[in-house]
């Protein structure tokens, strides 16, 4: 590989820290060949040491943002006011980031003042956390750890670059991402030092500050971590979590978590469970999340509370279908009775309508409308709940209810509950 400029700082020699492939390789290289310095920076650089492969990587360098557009034939100017050009190579992109110093964080969450300059340390310095503070280079094979963070991650230990109350007061959504960093999946819960944890309580009115779409993306993540309950319940604790969602959450809440799927509307409508329904709604309406997670969500915690009778399993496992039996672990997380439900699991989840409405003209004289749409509405009930098959049962079926006579409005329809 081609040797760039070398950073303003020590480092360690750690050869093959980070596995590269042909096309970040080019990256490196383009900008290395044009005298600059390129370096891995961020979660690339803290999944190597923990012995995982990095699903991404962002580049930092001295090169401005239009010499990195100079030096390559594809670009996008993605926060090119920031710093950022993200770089087309072979099949992937990397955002390629210039060395620079920030001043005055006035809306909380952006920096006012950006130049750019050519110390790595500096850059460094103004990162989140001490994992994240470190930077390779590849050429070299040098690992540059100005704050300690190798150490950090050794002992799973948490903590701010400098000052911790500094760091949460620039950006509130480091807030948010403190909280998730400290699920470490398999390897258990990281705990923040004293300095972080008092920030954590301290700042966290500067999520107000924060673009509501931005902290639903780390709230989603958070949820959906293999430790998401303690996670949870220490933001709970430290009045985070009802900053967010304007509510406080029972304990049994978060222990619930632990023994819950990696499914994130089941895991928010366990989370959620204590609130009604219209309140549900309105935190992930507020929250932004898309209208698919919100549909799904207010189903099944609608499902938490209500289980189907038993003369009406076959028409529940129609409409609720494939979600029988996640409400069946619903139930049993919750400590309540399945065996109505898993009953209906017996019956089909697919029952096509047998009649139409050319049949049903025949059979009774209607014209097309209100009444007819819903007298086949009625006629589908029925064939759903007695299961039947064939359509002389249907037709049976017509002659014994009193669909000449009351407001169609007040038919049965095909719905649950």
């Amino acid at each position: 590989m081609e040797e760039g400029r070398i950073a303003d700082l020590p480092g360690e020699y750690l050869p093959g820290l980070i596995p590269l492939d042909v096309d970040v390789t080019h990256v490196l290289d383009v900008l290395c060949s044009g005298g600059y310095g390129a370096w891995i920076v961020g979660g690339a650089v803290r999944d190597s040491i923990l012995g995982k492969v990095p699903s991404e990587y962002d580049i930092c360098t001295d090169a401005t943002p239009e010499q990195v557009i100079e030096s390559f034939e594809d670009t996008i100017p993605t926060g090119i006011k920031f710093g950022t050009i993200t770089v087309k190579s072979g099949d992937s992109q990397y955002e390629v980031t210039t060395l620079r110093t920030e001043a005055g964080y006035g809306d909380g969450r952006r920096p006012d003042v950006v130049e750019w300059g050519t110390s790595l340390e500096m850059d460094l310095s103004r990162r989140d956390f001490t994992m994240n503070a470190m930077a390779y280079d590849c050429s070299r094979e040098l690992l540059h750890d100005p704050f300690k963070g190798k150490g950090d991650l050794a002992t799973g230990n948490l903590r701010a670059v400098g000052d911790a109350q500094s760091r949460l007061s620039e950006d509130g959504l480091r807030i948010m991402r403190a909280y998730r960093f400290m699920d470490r999946q398999e390897k258990g819960i990281w705990k923040p030092d004293k300095e972080l944890s008092e920030a954590l309580i301290d700042n966290r009115a500067m999520l107000a500050l924060v673009s509501i779409e931005r902290v639903w993306s780390e709230l989603e993540r958070i949820v959906l971590g293999q430790n998401a309950g303690i996670v949870l319940a220490r933001m709970n604790r430290d009045g985070v979590l009802p900053a967010i969602i304007g509510y406080s959450i029972p304990l049994v809440n978060f222990e619930l978590l632990a023994e819950a799927p990696r499914d994130l509307e089941f895991r928010i409508a366990i989370l959620l469970s204590s609130l009604k329904p219209l309140e549900l709604n309105g935190i992930l309406t507020r929250l932004k999340a898309s209208n698919k997670v919100i549909k799904r969500a207010k189903l099944l915690h609608f499902l938490i509370h209500n289980t189907p009778h038993k003369n009406e399993l076959r028409l529940y496992r129609k409409v609720i279908s494939g979600e029988v039996k996640t409400h069946s672990t619903l139930l049993s997380l919750m400590g309540k009775d399945t065996e109505l439900v898993d009953k209906a699991l017996g019956y089909p989840k697919e029952v096509e309508c047998l009649i139409d409405g050319e049949w049903l003209m025949a059979k009774t004289g209607l014209s097309p409308g209100m009444r007819l749409g819903r007298l086949k509405d009625w006629l589908y009930r029925i064939q759903i709940e007695r299961g039947y098959t064939s359509l002389s049962q249907v037709e049976t079926a017509l002659c014994t209810i009193t669909w000449n006579h009351g407001e169609p409005e007040d038919w049965p329809r095909p719905i649950w509950p």
